[in-house]
C-alpha cells in the first residue's frame, strides 16, 4: 500500500491524503471531467468565416424630358435604360442620375477610378425644319475614364469624367461635378454644381457650322467654334427607397450654355443657352449567386 500524504499549512503537521491508488486514480479522472465539462461552457461556438457570395444587380428605366440637342429650346421625352451591380455585403454607394455607367478599377472609402461610359442621343435634321441643311449629328457613345473623391466621406463628393467620342462625334468631353448627399430615413437628397468642357472636335461637330450648311440653310452664318468651356449649371435629385428592391428617383438639372458654345448661331438664331432637363427613374435591386 501506498500512503500519499500532504502538508497542512493551518496545523503545520502532516496527514493522510488517501491511502488508496485506485481511489486517486478516480478522483483525478472525475477532476479532468468536470474541468472539460467547464471549457465546453464557457467555449464560444465557432462562426463560419466564409464571406458572403454572390452579386446584387439593380436595373431600372428612366423617362427624361432634355432639350431636342444641344443648345435647342425644344424639348423631348426620352427614355433611358440603367444598370449596376455590387457585391452582396457591399454597402449601396451614391450614385447621381447623370453620372456615366461606370466600373470602378481602383476602390476605397473615399476614392474610386476605373472606367466609364455613356450614351448621348443625336441631333437629325428631319425633326426639325431650322435644321434644315445643317448636317446630321448621329448618336453617340462616349467612353473614357472617371475619377470620384469624398473629401467628406459619405457627404460631398466630387466626380471628373473624361470620354472620347465613337459614331456620332470623335471628340472629347470632360464632365466635372460636386455633390452634397443628405439621407433622412428612406430618402437621399442631393445637390451641386456642373461644368463641361470641349474638345474642339467636340464643339465643331455639335456648334459648329460650314459655309456650305450656312449657304444651304440660309439662316445661319458659318460658325468654327474652339475647345473650352461648355456649360456650367447645377443638378438635384430625391430617391425614395420603397423596399430592399424597389427605388424611385426624381431629378433635374439646368445648365447656362458658355463661350464657344454660347456663340453659335445655332443656339442664338433658333435655340436657348437655358437647357433644363427633368426625369424619373423606378429601378429594381435582385441577388444572383451566393
Amino acid at each position: 500500500m501506498t500512503r500519499t500524504t500532504c502538508v497542512s499549512k493551518g496545523r503545520g503537521k502532516r496527514v493522510p491524503l488517501v491511502q488508496n491508488r485506485g481511489a486517486w486514480l478516480s478522483l483525478l479522472t472525475l477532476s479532468c471531467g468536470l474541468s472539460a465539462a467547464r471549457a465546453a461552457d464557457t467555449t464560444p461556438a465557432l462562426t463560419d468565416p466564409t464571406p458572403a457570395k454572390g452579386w446584387i444587380i439593380t436595373i431600372g428605366g428612366s423617362l427624361q424630358y432634355e432639350p431636342d440637342f444641344e443648345g435647342s429650346k425644344w424639348r423631348r421625352f426620352s427614355p433611358m435604360p440603367s444598370l449596376s451591380w455590387r457585391r452582396v455585403g457591399e454597402a449601396e454607394g451614391f450614385s447621381a442620375p447623370d453620372d456615366g455607367l461606370d466600373f470602378a478599377l481602383y476602390d476605397t472609402d473615399r476614392l474610386k477610378v476605373g472606367v466609364v461610359g455613356d450614351y448621348k442621343s443625336g441631333r437629325y435634321s428631319g425633326a426639325d425644319r431650322k435644321l434644315f441643311g445643317l448636317r446630321d449629328v448621329p448618336w453617340t457613345i462616349e467612353a473614357g475614364v472617371f475619377a470620384e473623391f469624398w473629401p467628406v466621406l459619405d457627404r460631398f463628393r466630387l466626380r471628373a469624367e473624361v470620354k472620347q467620342g465613337f459614331h456620332g462625334h470623335h471628340g472629347v468631353v470632360a464632365d466635372l461635378s460636386a455633390d452634397w448627399v443628405e439621407r433622412f430615413g428612406s430618402f437621399t437628397f442631393s445637390a451641386g454644381p456642373r461644368f463641361s468642357m470641349g474638345s474642339k472636335s467636340y464643339m465643331t461637330r455639335n456648334f459648329g457650322i460650314t459655309p456650305g450648311e450656312a449657304a444651304l440653310s440660309g439662316i445661319y452664318r458659318p460658325y468654327r467654334p474652339d475647345s473650352g468651356a461648355k456649360s456650367a449649371g447645377v443638378a438635384t435629385a430625391l430617391t425614395y427607397d420603397w423596399s430592399e428592391n424597389w427605388a424611385t428617383t426624381v431629378y433635374a438639372r439646368y445648365d447656362r450654355l458658355l463661350d464657344e458654345a454660347a456663340g453659335s448661331p445655332l443656339v442664338r438664331v433658333n435655340g436657348s443657352r437655358d437647357q433644363f432637363t427633368f426625369g424619373t427613374t423606378l429601378s429594381y435591386s435582385f441577388q444572383v449567386g451566393g
